[in-house]
């Protein structure tokens, strides 16, 4: 028995088809991993408030959203280049509940915000925020702490 022309036109077209799918994923550039490469500078934070927050690092002469996190969540801020700079003197964080972004979160009257201080010592810290008072509060531990040995001296 014989197949008709136009079936073996499609078999052969399908056949061609799936072949170059396969050999253009299995061509793809692949992004080479560097063994140098240094981990991402993060800030650990923590959002304990029933709320989304939005979180931003504020220099001197900027400020920066990090990211929005979710009421729970735990997670590791990426603190951008430009902050790494040495010229960037104090940093500090501002916490600010609810939906809505700003471009001027360290004058915001409902963000938490924390005091000025060296970018070492804010990444030796876990930043903690909840909503215990009107604007929230934000309190931090040193990295390796528990909350149970904070009262102590």
């Amino acid at each position: 028995m014989t197949t008709p022309r136009i079936r073996s036109l499609v078999s052969l077209s399908t056949a061609l088809i799936v072949t170059l799918m396969v050999a253009g994923c299995a061509s793809a550039p692949q992004r080479a991993v560097s063994a140098s490469a240094e981990p991402p500078v993060t800030v650990r934070f923590d959002n304990e408030a029933r709320d989304y927050v939005h979180v931003y690092l504020v220099g001197a002469r900027q400020e920066w959203l990090l990211a929005r996190v979710a009421p729970g969540a735990r997670v590791a801020l990426r603190i951008p280049e430009p902050a790494l700079a040495e010229d960037a003197g104090l940093l500090s964080l501002a916490v600010i509940a609810g939906e809505r972004v700003t471009l001027r979160a360290a004058r915001d009257v409902a963000a938490a915000t924390t005091i000025g201080q060296p970018l070492a010592m804010m990444l030796s810290q876990r930043w903690t925020f909840s909503t215990m008072t009107a604007t929230g509060q934000l309190t931090s531990l040193r990295i390796g702490q528990s909350s149970a040995e904070a009262g102590r001296p």
